[in-house]
């Protein structure tokens, strides 16, 4: 029953609070403000896709501009969207994959039980650690979604012409293949166009990429895990 006393504090917080983020002070809706976006309670019926926003882009602050550009960007492009705010809670992939199962089916269970209530069909989120649980683990417990990768969305919508770029950022730009959605998902094009798509913008490869991509180090829990000095 040993672990390292932040993990323990991480599987404490979801458990009594419904996220990962110890110590923040904003709510689930705060990113909102001054946006206009409603939550599925208040849209009512016609809600073309729910935006599953995840803990940090919720409650990380720095992580909330994820949140608040991808909001920005379905209502540029006239997508009828909205989101669950104070009735999401943790999607339960970081208990799962430190090893709490119990935890994990609770919150599982609890937001799949949520999303049924309000007849969700289709699921758009930007964490690939979230998109991959409701995606792949939420059928083990019956809860069948569609579920796509923001990246994807944008896509579609770019294609679709309801997105339309004129805004030029004149940079090169690289992209880092996470792990949970290129390995695991087989998702690597989807990013790469959005960022072609930019005008002025120059997209180009570090020697690492696509399936050979580095882990960036945070998965597994090890996010909320110290390494000691010399241990690989």
């Amino acid at each position: 029953g040993k672990m390292p006393e932040t993990i323990e504090g991480t599987l404490r917080c979801i458990e009594a609070r419904g996220h990962s983020c110890r110590g923040t002070t904003l709510t689930r809706v705060d990113w909102t403000q001054g946006l206009g976006v409603k939550t599925l309670a208040e849209a009512g019926e016609g809600v073309e896709v729910l935006f599953w926003v995840g803990c940090a882009a919720a409650l990380e602050e720095r992580n909330t501009k994820v949140a608040i550009a991808f909001a920005k960007i379905l209502q540029a492009a006239g997508v009828n969207f909205a989101i669950l705010g104070d009735e999401e809670t943790c999607c339960g992939e970081p208990a799962r994959r430190i090893g709490n199962e119990y935890l994990f089916q609770n919150q599982a269970q609890q937001n799949i039980e949520v999303l049924r209530t309000h007849g969700v069909k289709k699921i758009v989120a930007t964490c690939p650690h979230c998109f991959n649980t409701i995606k792949n683990e939420y059928p083990q417990f019956g809860g069948e979604f569609e579920v796509v990768h923001h990246t994807e969305l944008i896509v579609e919508l770019l294609r679709a012409g309801r997105l339309k770029l004129t805004n030029g950022i004149d940079k090169t730009i690289t992209y880092h293949d996470g792990c949970y959605l290129g390995r695991h998902n087989d998702i690597y094009e989807a990013p790469r166009e959005v960022v072609q798509s930019i005008p002025q913008s120059r997209c180009v490869e570090m020697e690492r990429h696509h399936d050979r991509s580095f882990c960036c180090g945070g998965g597994g829990g090890r996010i909320w895990m110290d390494t000691p000095k010399g241990e690989r």
